[in-house]
């Protein structure tokens, strides 16, 4: 299939015959973020039953930490994992899709570590920024690459 020129489009993608875009390095990096996350998924639960809470945190501190960084997660994990996808899928070098994949999974296991208390804040100061830095470089660099 030819993808032809739109005047009304303000850049005319690449022209290329029969592309067929597989995300083998996302879906990789998708599914060990899908295993942090059941994996602080079962954290809060096993948290709930320990102190018979339910719902919210019942000002159990313990609960609350573990809500958050079970939180924390979810606000950042997808949508990096889509900013991977779009690198990967406009030609990004296998081995900087496989390093923003690492990070990633490192940050935010990290920041899970850090949010535990009792001293291990720097595993959440450390995860936060370096979490940060990666939707910056990822951010820029999707755009750039969509551009050029």
């Amino acid at each position: 299939m030819l993808l032809e020129y739109d005047p009304l489009y303000w850049y005319t993608p690449p022209q290329i015959e029969d592309a067929q875009m597989t995300l083998t390095l996302t879906a990789f990096y998708a599914g060990l973020t899908g295993l942090l996350y059941l994996s602080l998924s079962i954290h809060v639960i096993k948290q709930r039953l320990n102190i018979g809470q339910g719902l919210g945190d019942g000002g159990d501190d313990t609960l609350n930490r573990r809500i958050r960084a079970h939180g924390n997660f979810n606000e950042y994990a997808p949508l990096t994992l889509v900013l991977i996808a779009g690198f990967e899928a406009m030609g990004a070098p296998a081995l900087l899709v496989h390093l923003a994949g690492i990070v990633l999974i490192v940050s935010r296991a990290l920041h899970a570590y850090g949010m535990q208390g009792g001293g291990k804040e720097w595993g959440r100061k450390y995860g936060i920024l370096s979490t940060f830095a990666l939707l910056l470089v990822l951010s820029l660099a999707d755009i750039f690459m969509a551009i050029f």
